[in-house]
């Protein structure tokens, strides 16, 4: 079950479609000269005009941001050729084909042309997404580092706002680096600030999780539920939407603490509450089969996730939102359930096409559960050299949950017991 983070990605991708437009030059006089004709998107207006179509052409993003990032380091401190607009944009660019180094940059550049007490909004997105950098980088301290600097800041509305949202990034950073009691500690202390509200007892309860307390954390996502139900101050829809998530994490705490039945029970109530969302039928399906519970009724949970998804598609096509080649791309996801439901009834070449489909999808297809399954299914083809090659190029894949690092040490003991039976034949 592929689980990918909300914000960063969808941010960025959107940001990345700024791009459309620019054809990739055969010169870097070129290529700089299309780099500085963001600095042109001055609006909120402007941007959007630009950020409606996803770039394909990665080598010739790439090439742009190679020769925008030497423009930049080649100018004196005071004479950088990029305002925000084109530091911003040129960092999320950066930022989604994981130039980490480019993206850093680009957002200092961002942080440096934005003034915390004139441009709020802005200095706020240039922290943020400097934040996500050096957390999908998994350097927290860092993380923790540049959001006590922005805390420290006195500057418009919009930035004394965000410092509390900043402050959670600061309890999650202790938290990923093991400090977990002052993780929890700084949590309990932003609860009796917001006076017992329920938007710090989920970071609570994400503390507890990482830490590894999963009764803890059910227990809290429950009284977040309850909190949320009681709530005079939120409206109905958004009541039910902030619910829905809720159950989804307490879905997979679940699954963490072995209580599928619980986990299933979850994802059957946000079926029903929300029958057209793909991912509640994909994970039940996912969970039931993973764990050999109902194989049948999981392949079919499975394809019509599949169905939904193709028919949300088909709608964001003929809304001019996405163009075909999008509209046709299957979720990585969610064909890996299928191919993994199919393994489990045996049928292992149908598994094999699904899986390999999964595996090509060049963003969420490079999971190392997907490879894994992949490989387990070649085995079970009696392909065990190419079962071997696929382990080999798993663990080269870079870990996307806390699930990825027990599935990682499982690959190597496979990976190893297998060259051993193969130097046997």
């Amino acid at each position: 079950m592929v689980m990918a983070r909300v914000w960063g990605l969808l941010a960025i991708a959107i940001a990345l479609s700024a791009f459309a437009g620019f054809a990739p030059a055969a010169d870097d006089d070129k290529l700089k000269e299309q780099a500085l004709k963001l600095n042109d998107l001055a609006t909120p207006e402007k941007m959007q005009e630009k950020l409606v179509a996803l770039n394909k052409d990665k080598e010739g993003t790439k090439a742009l941001i190679k020769a925008a990032l030497k423009a930049h380091e080649a100018a004196p401190d005071k004479e950088k050729p990029y305002k925000f607009p084109a530091s911003i944009i040129l960092a999320k660019a950066a930022h989604i084909l994981k130039e980490y180094d480019a993206a850093e940059t680009f957002y200092k550049s961002a942080v440096a042309t934005s003034t915390a007490r004139k441009e709020g909004l802005r200095h706020v997105q240039a922290y943020e997404g400097l934040l996500d950098v050096y957390w999908d980088q998994k350097e927290f301290s860092k993380v923790e580092e540049v959001a006590q600097r922005f805390i420290e800041i006195r500057g418009a509305d919009e930035v004394e706002q965000a410092k509390p949202f900043i402050l959670e990034q600061i309890v999650k950073a202790k938290a990923k680096q093991g400090n977990s009691a002052e993780a929890l500690q700084m949590a309990d202390n932003l609860i009796k600030l917001d006076d017992g509200g329920w938007y710090f007892l989920q970071l609570k309860g994400w503390v507890q999780r990482e830490g590894g307390k999963l009764d803890d954390a059910i227990s809290t996502y429950e009284e977040v539920l309850e909190k949320i139900s009681k709530s005079k101050q939120l409206k109905d829809e958004v009541k039910t939407r902030i619910s829905r998530n809720v159950r989804y994490l307490l879905s997979g705490l679940h699954v963490d603490n072995k209580a599928i039945d619980k986990a299933a029970e979850q994802l059957q109530k946000l079926i029903k509450d929300d029958p057209e969302n793909p991912t509640f039928y994909n994970d039940l399906g996912f969970i039931w089969s993973d764990n050999n519970i109902k194989l049948d009724e999981s392949e079919a949970m499975i394809r019509k996730a599949l169905e939904l998804d193709a028919k949300q598609r088909q709608k964001l096509l003929e809304e001019k939102k996405i163009d075909e080649a999008e509209a046709k791309k299957e979720n990585a996801a969610y064909l890996d359930s299928l191919g993994w439901v199919l393994f489990k009834n045996k049928k292992y070449e149908e598994a094999v096409k699904y899986l390999e489909a999964a595996t090509k999808d060049e963003d969420e297809g490079q999971h190392i559960e997907i490879w894994d399954h992949l490989a387990d299914a070649l085995v079970a083809l009696g392909k065990k050299k190419e079962a071997v090659e696929i382990w080999q190029k798993c663990l080269k894949l870079e870990d996307v949950s806390s699930r990825d690092s027990e599935r990682r040490k499982k690959v190597t003991e496979k990976l190893r017991k297998m060259k051993a039976e193969l130097a046997k034949s």
